[in-house]
């Protein structure tokens, strides 16, 4: 009896997916970021929730969550109900390199989380301060060589793409500059316009205004080309820092145990935004690059990432202490 009980469970849970995809969304869904208002997810995933609650009907709605480098919205989204409503706006840092920085965490992103779909990829750019004398990367090396330890980094958080990419020019140039971690992009990008850190590495969509308006100088981009929202600036390589060919990413995922149906679902509504000319133009102008991977290779991807950072938080020694 209790083997016929489960198995008539099953089949109606399997009978029943595609009903509930049909159904869904039937309320409003939370795409939680892990970070505060203004910074680079945060920006993305507002465009992104704007274009979805077109689509589906139903308002998305974007909760910020900051804290732990984004594993307190992680830890969130791995622990919600498995239903489609409670979604992570995740990134290279949250779920790639915070494994290896964290190794006591209550949550295990591989596990707990089923991948949706990737959204962005973003090269970064190094900035530093309108008022500092350097103009470009051999300048901005040649000062931090002269001054050992003098003159620090802005980062949105330990473990974030915006910390590693300034460990990596460390590692490659053989400069002592200073980690100074914040609660988001947003508020070390307003200590770097105002000379209290030297640089920064974010993504372009996050640094652009600042450089926009004469508040920040743009030295590099780590990406393989320049951008065409910063044509005159050079690339890593064109700087003679190979190693800093660097991309931040984004994408979208539940908690897993959500329904496939309703993950497909989904993913096929961010690959129509994304496909959409006025919100790619958008997301182009500002510095980041539409980059749609469905639900599997956007899995792989993960994967491949989470690898090649570990290896890199291992060779630089980079620790929470």
């Amino acid at each position: 009896m209790r083997i016929a009980s489960l198995l008539f469970a099953a089949a109606a849970l399997i009978a029943g997916g595609p009903a509930a995809a049909q159904s869904y969304p039937s309320k409003p869904i939370t795409l939680v970021v892990g970070f505060p208002p203004g910074g680079g997810v945060d920006i993305v995933a507002r465009q992104l929730a704007d274009k979805l609650s077109q689509q589906l009907g139903q308002r998305v709605v974007v909760e910020n969550k900051p804290g732990a480098a984004g594993n307190v919205a992680t830890e969130l989204v791995a622990r919600a109900a498995p239903d489609g409503y409670t979604l992570l706006m995740g990134n290279l840092g949250m779920l790639t390199v915070n494994p290896a920085l964290y190794p006591k965490l209550n949550f295990d992103a591989a596990r707990d989380l089923a991948p949706i779909a990737r959204v962005v990829v973003t090269p970064l750019v190094a900035v530093v301060p309108s008022s500092l004398p350097v103009k470009n990367v051999a300048e901005f090396v040649a000062l931090a060589r002269s001054k050992p330890g003098t003159l620090n980094f802005g980062s949105g958080g330990n473990g974030n793409i915006n910390h590693l990419a300034p460990e990596l020019l460390k590692l490659s140039t053989g400069t002592q500059i200073e980690h100074v971690p914040y609660k988001g992009s947003a508020p070390a990008l307003a200590d770097l316009a105002g000379g209290r850190v030297q640089l920064m590495i974010d993504g372009g969509n996050v640094v652009q205004p600042f450089v926009k308006d004469g508040r920040a100088r743009a030295l590099m981009i780590t990406g393989e080309s320049r951008s065409a929202a910063l044509p005159d600036v050079p690339t890593a390589k064109e700087a003679g820092l190979p190693d800093l060919v660097i991309y931040g990413w984004q994408g979208v995922l539940a908690p897993t145990g959500t329904p496939a149906p309703v993950l497909e679902r989904l993913s096929s509504e961010i690959a129509k935004a994304l496909a959409d000319a006025d919100l790619a133009g958008r997301l182009a102008g500002q510095g980041t690059q539409p980059a749609y991977q469905n639900a599997s290779a956007f899995g792989g991807f993960i994967a491949g990432e989470r690898k090649r950072w570990a290896e890199v938080v291992r060779a630089a020694k980079i620790t929470l202490d």
